[in-house]
């Protein structure tokens, strides 16, 4: 298993060296570096939305009595795979920014991180303990997708913006942006979920305070993607009065 997570991300960093050389563009080694570092605060949303990872694989570092697996470290650049495709079909001139286009690829994003976890919780790489039926009758792989999505749109409008940087403003500006979404995204954003998830748990609050704070977290995840679209509706009438 980690043997194959290793030889497929050295294929992947083999790609992105590739097209640094014949594109002369270093965003996509530089994005899939910062892929790992969006994966540290793992063990906080393990222990915030309950879900824990295969006590076989070989932890990194702990941290609120949870592990950060090394296989889930070195294969986080998974999560800036979806923003980087998008990336190179723009300079392709196969995709084109605007308000709805960002919608639209906000929910391919969503069905990619679908099947991400989709494929690990049926491999049984990750389980939620407790969380599975969210209110509403959600399903908390859904509202993972979502969270994911968010964050993946985010990264793709700060590739657009960040696409003739040198690498050395790369290094300072889109290193740690998945780091910086993933805390606003399953940090804040999430807040009104986890709260009432955490309460009902402990005080057995009533099930209409926990819609109340499913509602809420969705509200707030959608409120972002129409902003970040928004975002990218922007880059595009700046581009064109360029």
């Amino acid at each position: 298993m980690e043997a194959g997570i290793i030889l497929l991300t050295l294929g992947v960093y083999g790609l992105a060296g590739w097209l640094w050389w014949t594109e002369r563009t270093s965003n996509y080694l530089v994005a899939l570096l910062a892929g790992h570092l969006g994966s540290l605060p793992s063990p906080l949303w393990q222990r915030l939305y309950q879900f824990s990872y295969d006590a076989q694989w070989t932890p990194m570092f702990t941290f609120l009595d949870q592990p950060l697996p090394t296989s889930v470290f070195i294969a986080a650049w998974t999560m800036m795979l979806p923003s980087l495709v998008v990336l190179y079909l723009y300079q392709k001139h196969w995709w084109f920014p605007g308000y709805i286009p960002g919608l639209l690829t906000f929910a391919i994003f969503v069905f990619y991180h679908l099947l991400i976890e989709t494929l690990g919780t049926g491999a049984g790489w990750w389980t939620y303990t407790g969380t599975n039926a969210l209110p509403l009758g959600l399903q908390v792989t859904f509202l993972s997708s979502l969270m994911n999505g968010l964050v993946s749109l985010g990264l793709l409008s700060v590739l657009l913006l960040t696409r003739r940087y040198a690498w050395k403003s790369l290094l300072l500006i889109l290193l740690p942006m998945p780091l910086v979404l993933s805390l606003f995204v399953n940090g804040l954003l999430g807040a009104p979920l986890y709260t009432v998830l955490w309460l009902r748990e402990v005080l057995q609050v009533q099930g209409w305070a926990a819609a109340i704070g499913m509602i809420g977290t969705l509200g707030l995840l959608l409120w972002a993607a129409h902003i970040v679209a928004s975002s990218i509706e922007n880059q595009r009438v700046g581009r064109q009065m360029v």
